[in-house]
């Protein structure tokens, strides 16, 4: 059985294989070349283009669950301490107040902003989506607030208090990406 590391590797070798691909980063680095030698005759920096693949994987850690929730059940998960019952979303494997051991527990969808800042441009992803807040939301039933993205619909900012709502994405992958909120109505 292969491992991800070496699935990965095979992905990433047919992809840099795959035209145009590899020719594009090869024109670049070309053209950059190019403009490094005039540089260097002008005396004033040397610096040679190259390309670079990197294989990794990373973990969630103790913040795994978080993430598996969110993927398999459209649930938000934070934390709750041990010692002093307060909520944290997201969640925290300690306490900040009182340095004791968190549990655990399901936070609601809805919830009220915190701060926003509305943003006017996007990548990729997001261009569908603008003008689109980013801000701080605190779930009704948590003590802190986690920073996301809040779809506007009909307005051009949200104001601190604007109640808001959780959405998911049909297809998660486990990311913070897979949800959202949404002002409530």
């Amino acid at each position: 059985m292969r491992s991800s590391t070496e699935k990965a590797k095979e992905t990433a070798k047919r992809e840099l294989k795959a035209e145009p691909l590899e020719s594009v980063i090869d024109k670049m680095i070309t053209e950059n070349y190019d403009r490094s030698k005039q540089s260097v005759e002008r005396e004033r920096f040397f610096e040679i283009p190259d390309k670079m693949v990197m294989f990794y994987k990373y973990s969630y850690g103790q913040q795994s669950r978080f993430f598996s929730e969110l993927q398999k059940n459209k649930a938000l998960y934070g934390s709750k301490c041990k010692g002093c019952g307060m909520v944290y979303f997201p969640p925290r494997s300690r306490c900040s107040e009182c340095y004791s051991d968190t549990e655990w527990v399901r936070v609601k969808d809805e919830g009220t902003v915190v701060s926003s800042t509305t943003s006017w441009y996007a990548t990729s992803e997001f261009f569908d989506k603008v003008p689109y807040a980013v801000g701080y939301v605190k779930p009704l039933d948590a003590d802190t607030a986690m920073l996301q993205r809040i779809d506007l619909k009909s307005s051009e900012f949200v104001e601190p208090g604007t109640p808001v709502i959780a959405r998911f994405k049909e297809k998660r992958i486990g990311v913070v990406s897979d949800f959202w909120y949404e002002v409530k109505e």
